[in-house]
């Protein structure tokens, strides 16, 4: 099948991090009409991926500050704040339990409630969040009166965890690495269908031997058009009204 054929969806990319190829990168999502959201690890990157996204219709710029650098940068935090009026899109975000550092988590947690403060003063900002081993204390920090729309990238958590996370309405996003392993794909299998989104999470997910790049993104329409048991074409639509809904405001 012609990956052509349908737009796809790219909930969750490292655009920035590719290097040389980034160039070819964008012009590929351009051409092969993929929608990204181009994840930022750091405020004082968000200027070279908006620069980016100038004039451009499928790449979606988002300002962010990952769990794993809260340590090391949280003193960028203050400059996240006024380009919040300047893009709906923001991301990566969130907390990582990896870290046994007590005092780190905490801080992390004081970080991302600090963002999610500010987000919900806008009302329609669109998060892309990273909750590895650390999904409880993310769903409670989003509580269920978050005004904007949230995405757990890449979950992991329980499936008492996912339940809870659709409660208080969640979106997740779906990469070819999750279709690929059982406990992944098992947690697909309870996402709420009308909130799923398709992800790459490139180029940290490899696709073979090279990381992953936005069309790639394909793969996971693969995976859940197999899951849901439909054609490929009816899940790669599906997932681009649940994309147009869940940025839209």
């Amino acid at each position: 099948m012609d990956s052509t054929a349908f737009d796809l969806v790219d909930a969750h990319c490292h655009v920035d991090l590719f290097g040389k190829e980034e160039a070819s990168v964008v012009e590929q999502i351009e051409r092969r009409r993929v929608h990204t959201i181009a994840v930022t690890n750091t405020p004082s990157v968000f200027f070279h991926t908006r620069d980016l996204a100038v004039n451009k219709r499928y790449l979606y710029p988002a300002i962010g500050l990952h769990p794993e650098l809260v340590d090391s940068r949280s003193h960028e935090l203050d400059r996240l704040w006024p380009h919040l009026a300047e893009t709906r899109f923001v991301g990566e975000v969130g907390l990582d339990y990896v870290t046994s550092d007590l005092d780190l988590r905490r801080k992390q947690r004081d970080v991302f409630s600090a963002i999610l403060s500010r987000c919900a003063d806008y009302g329609d900002r669109v998060i892309t969040v990273h909750s590895r081993r650390s999904a409880s204390d993310v769903i409670a920090a989003i509580g269920s009166n978050f005004q904007g729309t949230v995405i757990l990238h890449w979950f992991s958590g329980t499936r008492r965890e996912l339940e809870r996370a659709a409660t208080i309405g969640c979106w997740f996003s779906v990469n070819p690495t999750m279709i690929r392993s059982k406990s992944g794909r098992q947690l697909v299998e309870l996402m709420p269908k009308d909130r799923v989104l398709t992800e790459t999470d490139g180029p940290f997910v490899k696709i073979g031997n090279r990381g992953a790049i936005p069309s790639d993104a394909l793969e996971a329409v693969r995976g859940l058009a197999e899951v849901w048991n439909e054609p490929v074409e009816r899940t790669g639509a599906h997932i681009l009204d649940n994309f147009r809904r869940a940025i839209a405001r």
